[in-house]
Order: C-alpha cells, then sequence, then structure tokens
C-alpha cells in the first residue's frame, strides 16, 4: 500500500467560515445538535463499508473508504478524550495526534469491516454520552492543541463534527 500523502491544512479555519469544499458552518452547531445527529452519520459511515472497493486507495492523496471510516472512529475517540482533559484540567495541552501516522501505523484497512463498525459505533456512543454529560457552564472551558490551536469545549465539539460531516462528503463525492 502506498503511503498517503499528508493533508498539510490547518482545519480551524472551519469554526471562523464556511468550509469552501464541504460547504458545511459548524459555527451554530451545539452539543445537542451533534447527539441528535450522529447515530444516523454513524450508519452512512457504516453502510459505506460494504462497497466492493472500500479497502483500495483510488489516488495518493486521498484514503480508501475504510480507511475514512476508522479514522473518523479513532478521532471521535480522541476527542473524547480531549474533552475529558478539558473538563478535568484548566486549559490542558493535548496529546499530538498525526491522523495519517495514525492510519498507517494503525493498518486500517487490515482490519474487518464488521470490526470497524463496531469501532465506529462504540465511539460515537461514547462522544453522544460524552457530550449529553457536559453541563452548559462547562462549554467555555479551554484547552490547547500542541500546534497552540485554542480550543472550548464548544468549538472543538464544532471542529469534531466539521470533521465527521466533512468525512461523509468526502465519501459520497468521491464515491469509488
Amino acid at each position: 500500500m502506498s503511503k498517503i500523502v499528508p493533508d498539510q491544512k490547518n482545519w480551524t479555519f472551519v469554526l471562523d467560515s464556511v468550509c469552501p469544499e464541504c460547504k458545511y458552518d459548524v459555527r451554530a452547531v451545539t452539543p445537542g445538535d451533534v447527539i441528535a445527529q450522529l447515530l444516523d452519520g454513524v450508519e452512512r459511515y457504516v453502510a459505506v463499508l460494504s462497497r466492493p472497493e472500500a479497502r483500495v486507495r483510488t489516488k495518493a492523496s486521498r484514503w480508501s473508504d475504510q480507511e475514512y471510516v476508522t479514522h473518523v472512529a479513532r478521532m471521535l475517540v480522541i476527542m473524547n478524550d480531549r474533552l475529558d482533559l478539558m473538563l478535568a484540567h484548566d486549559e490542558p495541552t493535548f496529546p499530538n495526534w498525526d491522523q495519517d501516522q495514525a492510519a498507517e501505523a494503525g493498518n486500517y484497512n487490515a482490519l474487518e469491516p464488521e470490526e470497524v463498525a463496531a469501532q465506529l459505533r462504540s465511539a460515537a456512543s461514547k462522544y453522544a454520552d460524552k457530550l449529553g454529560s457536559i453541563d452548559e457552564d462547562s462549554y467555555s472551558r479551554r484547552g490547547l492543541r500542541s500546534n497552540g490551536s485554542s480550543f472550548t469545549v464548544e468549538t472543538l465539539n464544532q471542529y469534531a463534527w466539521h470533521d465527521f460531516v466533512h468525512h461523509l462528503w468526502d465519501l459520497d463525492s468521491h464515491a469509488n
């Protein structure tokens, strides 16, 4: 399998403007909005795993469909961990997470589709539960990404939701 060409964009711009690619605007998205929509989105991801070429990278700048689904599952785990840090500590710095390196190290295409589906469903359920447990007074708690980007609980959720929605767009608009 060829190495993926890393995405070098700083995607935090989606917190200030509409994404020019997927056209999604997360600026008004609340944790309640995500909770209400998350599980339906998960099933859209799970359906992608049954595509005949789900484990094939069609070009160097694009993961396989299964890698996208696995990435989203892993991203939800990472965001859940980051929310935990923000709720337990004042302005924590998050451990670095290189998504491309994680995809390579995790050999996402070697996983069985059923395992990927189970991972995504579990991660989404835990993420929704976490969001549901956060009091609105905590939405302004802050945390820092390793590159210095600052998030609140609310904007971290918006950032994660954009990733979730954007990758559905990737999968729909670039279907094999």
